[in-house]
């Protein structure tokens, strides 16, 4: 009568979720007891939903577009409808996005162009995609978020045990009164599908991860292009390694607001990129003049690297420009010219922003971060004592060379597996953005380097700072004029730091709560 989850039943490792599929069949045969009969023919859907949630994606003539997300557990299945919670206006008809392998992701990702007015319910199942607010008061941000089995153990338990507190914070966040206006997510969902170290054809080989899983200095891997997607590979990219990284444990947070999603390295299409094209790119075939759906190339072809253009989106109060820094290499000037003619185009993005908003720049890699210097990193690239590295030389170059016409006010990044921000002082007239790393949201921490509050030249300009290695998530409050107050927050919600947009750049950018 009922039909299983898929992944319950694939293997032994497998288990039954808790979430939106089992959520469905309950209400599914609660609405039959209820009415005497099994939900009529219009309220039906064939496939089990796996998730839903609404993203924020940019149109081609610069106005945002709010995108609604289904995905349904079976491919080559019909999309459901959305409909309006209140019962006024029509049903929201959903369509297929292209699947890049169906054997691999035997899920159906179905879309819409979100009507922004009410929250609606996805046909057939008990759950319901919010409203689109016209302003943002409270931002919550979380990143690096899955869990990797090769440092934290626990990553198939229920609820990621006390290794990884992905789901315990997602839920907190979820439930906080008031809940975010908006949610950013700044990238690596998926750690367990995405090892550094691979067989293609029985052989042991390095994945490219533009630079990051080398330590020499020019920032390229040597030998040929070879991937998670390569032929021969036996670790492709994969549904299940999504759902359990980011999909299930997030569930609850994926309906509580829209999300900005930044892609990070572990979604390179020489990782989980086909994932990360299909799941969450913003890029869609229904946005009239826009990229259109994107996709990985195959592995072998002449050009397998994809960088997905800058773009803004804008609500009252807050625009955001994300960029796309995956193939950025941390020390080394990898893909400079493409990176410049990236920074040339958030130029025109940051002067072309409504007036009265604060502007943010998302990119899952830092412009500016401190951490422990390899015994290879460049004399330029080093802090005075010689003993921490500063990344990321690519962006930073490309920052300056190409200066936006109007004040950034926040840099938001992850990528280092720990919390770190930096606020720096005015030179010359020149006042930089302060920069946040929430790179702390679930994946094993990384050693916190500088263990105590910094204060030395990064990148030519002081910058003060200091770090925790602590899991956690950001919740931001907007002030007005650009200005911003910000928590950070730990698995039991306990307050890690507090950070506040006015402090004085002496006193740096937040301060921990002891």
């Amino acid at each position: 009568m009922f039909s299983q989850s898929r992944l319950a039943v694939t293997s032994g490792e497998d288990r039954e979720p808790r979430n939106l599929a089992l959520r469905t069949s309950i209400f599914a045969l609660a609405a039959a007891l209820a009415s005497g009969s099994f939900a009529s023919e219009e309220d039906s859907i064939q496939a089990e939903v796996r998730a839903a949630f609404v993203l924020l994606a940019p149109g081609s003539s610069g106005q945002t577009v709010p995108m609604a997300r289904v995905i349904l557990d079976a491919a080559d299945v019909p999309c459901p409808s959305l409909h309006p919670i209140a019962g006024k206006g029509g049903e929201l008809p959903l369509s297929p996005r292209a699947n890049p392998d169906k054997s691999r992701f035997p899920v159906t990702v179905c879309e819409a162009i979100y009507s922004a007015g009410e929250p609606m319910r996805v046909q057939g199942a008990d759950i319901v995609l919010p409203r689109v607010p016209s302003s943002v008061r409270r931002a919550t941000i979380f990143g690096d978020s899955g869990c990797d089995p090769k440092y934290q153990q626990g990553c198939d338990e229920v609820g990621g045990g006390d290794h990884w507190p992905l789901r315990a914070m997602a839920d907190a966040a979820a439930t906080t009164d008031p809940g975010p206006d908006l949610i950013l997510h700044m990238g690596d969902y998926n750690y367990r599908g995405t090892p550094g170290i691979i067989r293609v054809d029985g052989r042991k080989v390095r994945v490219y991860d533009a630079g990051d899983q080398v330590r020499g200095i020019d920032c390229k891997l040597r030998g040929p292009y070879l991937g998670q997607n390569s032929p021969g590979s036996d670790m492709p990219d994969r549904w299940e390694n999504w759902w359990r990284d980011f999909f299930e444990p997030a569930n609850e947070l994926l309906t509580a607001a829209p999300w900005v999603f930044a892609r990070g390295n572990h979604e390179l299409c020489s990782r989980a990129g086909p994932g990360w094209f299909y799941f969450l790119d913003a890029g869609s075939s229904l946005v009239e003049g826009g990229t259109g759906q994107l996709g990985c190339p195959p592995a072998d072809s002449a050009e397998p690297l994809v960088f997905r253009p800058p773009y803004r989106v804008d609500l009252g109060g807050l625009s955001i420009v994300v960029l796309d820094s995956a193939n950025a290499c941390d020390r080394g000037h990898l893909q400079q010219g493409h990176f410049d003619r990236q920074f040339e185009e958030i130029a025109s993005l940051v002067g072309r922003a409504p007036g009265p908003n604060a502007i943010w720049l998302q990119s899952h890699r830092p412009l500016w971060a401190v951490r422990k210097a390899y015994d290879v990193t460049p004399e330029g690239n080093r802090g005075p004592s010689a003993r921490y590295e500063i990344i990321d030389p690519t962006l930073q170059s490309a920052y300056v060379r190409h200066p936006a016409p109007r004040p950034l006010h926040l840099v938001v990044s992850g990528h280092m597996h720990r919390f770190q921000a930096i606020g720096f002082a005015a030179a010359g007239g020149r006042r930089r953005p302060a920069q946040l790393v929430v790179g702390n949201s679930g994946v094993a921490l990384g050693e916190n380097q500088p263990d105590e509050p910094f204060s030395f030249p990064i990148d030519g300009m002081m910058g003060t700072g200091f770090g925790l290695s602590e899991f956690g998530y950001m919740e931001i409050e907007l002030a007005g004029s650009g200005s911003w107050r910000g928590r950070l927050l730990g698995r039991t919600g306990k307050l890690l730091a507090k950070c506040d947009s006015a402090m004085k750049y002496e006193s740096g950018l937040c301060a921990p709560v002891r």
